[in-house]
């Protein structure tokens, strides 16, 4: 991760109170500076108080649980130049199990910092930072950014910052400390301006004077100029003024060269040191004036560290920057800068050079310019650099710079962007050469959803599977994604896969957990869920899923995807029959006598419904063995009819039959004959039957009179 390794110490860790300013190393004479490719990393450490152990031992039954807060902090860049931003993400995390009331995070700036902004509104008491979150429930994550600038002058190795959350839920506070090592660079450019305009006139009087400007972003120290003068004929130096510091003594004697040595201490960024340099000849003569500037501190750029002139003619052509910006920009859009270069003379600015750098998060994507030409550093294109040629005097020259926020850039997240100008030419004011525009960076995702059934049309008492895809077509990520799925009437919710975990929240309604989806190809989830076998036949069931994002998303209309399933239904019905016999006496009609009636036999029917839908409007014909004369209907359930004319046969219904369901149909027959008898029975339904091969069944049962 950029910005340090965050080391996280276990829950009975010691406790750790909120660390105090920094301390910086200050040693006389030591040069603490490095070249801006070479710098070194931070480190941020992370530390639970020693209140977390509460949590040993406890048990359920006499204990009440507590909120648990973590915190870890990142400092970008790893490595930052005095006089530059350092941006702290900083995420608290509720790692439960109840919810945390009143959460504060307390931040301690170090000091050699000046607060800039933060995304959380952040109360700044002489550098002590005052956040408060309010409420967290369990797992919720808060993070939020808070920017600072070092000051130029400053001169330590590294800054250490602490920040430190509370809460009245959470018994130990939790705190972090962001070591972040600091270097200087100072971009210090010399101009020279020689007067008169004209040749001077033999013993008068001509003067250099010397600017040594610090750009930035550090302050320079140890700086020492050093000033050749050389002449075909022999001058004087009449006198050398210097602000600030000494210049080395200056010869009484003619001389036809001669090299004047300034130490000038130290010179703040956006500052300048002046050194004029008066000469005069007996005769006429060109003195050819060339300056070199050095510092303990790294120059980044060392092609502006030599002047040359001569007494006769320099021009001073006055450059400025002016710069403009989106104020707000989507993480995953795009940022354009304009930059305006004025020369407001009165010389021609000669070999015209603007200077970009691209915020951390923004990536070089186009630059457009009037003249000449730019080009983008690598290796991470963070530097351009366009050199426009030679301004005139009241001319303009516009460039407009395209960038591209990365997708996942924090919102609340404030992007500085810094441009300069300079020239060969002397600039007589350079107050206005550098410009820097702040832009927040907001978050806009457009989610888009889509769903397919399978199988269509659907089985009731059978499975349905929608298949759901969740995209985003950006610009930013969108954060905590949730996919909410109302299921139809007649369906209950089986199971879930794919890219989410999904939860029946509540009855008809399945709720999948996405996370953060990142601009690109989509994610899938399929929802598996059970048709009723009671679903009536050609019933449509719509099923209706809503994607949402706690990122804006600025067109709603394709969040919502609608499918429709047709309902058939399918019952595979069996029927069985099954006959046993009894015997029955009556008293004859005359006295005495005992008259056999016949025999009593019990034909039970039994339907069975294998599914996998109900049966609706079942029938079952039953047709009888022998004459009615020989067989006889004894008694009916009150389902069933008989027809004893020439059909012979019995008719039971029933409105509708369960998957899986049975139904029994017991009815007793009067036989008045002996030996093997036929039975045949039936069922239908007016639901599709699959299989019809045992919709018949057919018995064969021996009736025999019962002997004494």
């Amino acid at each position: 991760m950029a910005g340090g390794l965050a080391v996280v110490a276990p829950a009975a860790a010691a406790a750790a109170g909120p660390s105090g300013p920094a301390l910086v190393s200050q040693r006389a004479g030591v040069d603490r500076s490095v070249p801006v490719r070479g710098l070194p990393h931070a480190t941020n450490i992370i530390s639970k108080g020693a209140g977390t152990t509460r949590a040993v031992g406890r048990t359920q039954s006499n204990q009440a649980l507590a909120a648990s807060l973590a915190i870890t902090k990142v400092g970008t860049p790893e490595t930052v130049l005095a006089g530059e931003e350092i941006t702290y993400t900083i995420s608290v995390t509720n790692n439960g199990p109840d919810p945390a009331r009143a959460v504060t995070v307390t931040d301690v700036l170090p000091t050699g910092v000046t607060f800039l902004t933060s995304s959380t509104p952040c109360d700044n008491a002489a550098g002590t930072l005052t956040c408060l979150l309010g409420p967290m429930t369990a797992g919720q994550t808060i993070q939020f950014v808070v920017q600072v600038r070092v000051d130029a002058s400053f001169t330590g190795l590294t800054l250490t910052n602490s920040a430190t959350v509370t809460s009245p839920s959470d018994e130990s506070p939790s705190t972090v400390t962001t070591t972040t090592r600091v270097a200087t660079a100072a971009d210090l450019s010399l101009t020279k301006v020689c007067k008169p305009d004209e040749p001077a006139a033999a013993g008068a009087e001509g003067y250099c004077d010397i600017y040594v400007d610090n750009l930035g972003p550090s302050d320079a120290q140890n700086v020492t100029l050093t000033d050749v003068l050389t002449s075909a004929a022999p001058f004087r130096v009449s006198r050398v003024r210097v602000s600030p510091g000494t210049c080395a003594a200056i010869p009484t004697e003619p001389t036809r060269d001669f090299t004047l040595n300034c130490t000038l201490g130290t010179i703040a960024a956006g500052t300048r040191g002046v050194v004029r340099v008066v000469v005069t000849a007996e005769d006429v003569t060109q003195i050819n004036d060339t300056a070199t500037v050095r510092s303990t501190t790294a120059d980044p750029d060392k092609g502006n560290n030599k002047a040359t002139g001569r007494v006769d003619f320099l021009g001073s052509a006055d450059l400025s920057l002016v710069k403009t910006g989106d104020a707000t920009v989507d993480a995953g859009g795009t940022l354009t800068y304009t930059i305006t270069v004025t020369n407001s003379g009165p010389s021609t600015a000669r070999d015209v050079v603007v200077r970009d750098t691209m915020p951390a998060g923004v990536t070089f994507d186009s630059v457009t310019s009037p003249s000449g030409s730019c080009t983008n550093g690598q290796p991470d294109g963070g530097k351009l650099e366009c050199g426009l040629g030679n301004l005139a005097n009241g001319a303009t020259a516009t460039i407009t710079v395209v960038g591209r926020v990365t997708a996942d850039l924090v919102p609340g997240t404030r992007l500085f962007n810094d441009a300069i100008v300079s020239s060969a030419t002397a600039d007589p004011d350079n107050s206005d050469v550098r410009a820097s525009i702040p832009t927040d960076v907001t978050a806009s995702a457009d989610l888009s959803v889509t769903k397919v059934d399978s199988p269509d049309p659907v089985t009731a008492g059978e499975q349905l599977k929608y298949t759901i895809v969740a995209t985003n077509a950006g610009p930013s990520n969108a954060e905590n994604v949730v996919l909410t799925d109302t299921l139809p009437a007649g369906t209950t919710f089986v199971e879930s896969s794919g890219d989410a975990v999904c939860t029946a929240e509540e009855p008809g309604e399945v709720v999948c957990t996405l996370g953060t989806l990142a601009v690109g190809p989509g994610r899938t989830v399929k929802l598996t869920v059970a048709v009723g076998a009671d679903v009536p036949d050609g019933t449509t069931l719509t099923n209706s899923v809503t994607v949402s994002s706690t990122t804006s998303d600025p067109n709603g209309d394709n969040n919502t995807a609608t499918t429709e399933t047709t309902v058939e239904t399918s019952a595979d019905l069996a029927i069985e029959a099954a006959a046993t016999q009894t015997w029955q006496e009556q008293e004859a009609l005359t006295s005495g006598d005992k008259k056999d009636k016949g025999t009593i036999v019990l034909l039970t029917l039994t339907v069975r419904n294998l599914g996998p839908s109900d049966a609706q409007n079942i029938t079952v014909l039953d047709t009888l063995p022998l004459r009615p004369d020989k067989v006889g209907v004894e008694s009916l359930p009150s389902a069933c009819t008989y027809d004893s004319g020439q059909d012979h046969v019995v008719t039971c219904t029933a409105e509708s039959l369960a998957a899986g369901g049975t139904l029994e149909f017991p009815i007793k027959l009067r036989v008045r004959a002996e030996g093997e008898l036929t039975n045949t029975a039936t069922v239908s339904s007016t639901t599709e039957d699959p299989n019809l091969d045992n919709n018949t069944s057919t018995i064969r049962f021996f009736v025999w009179k019962k002997k004494n």
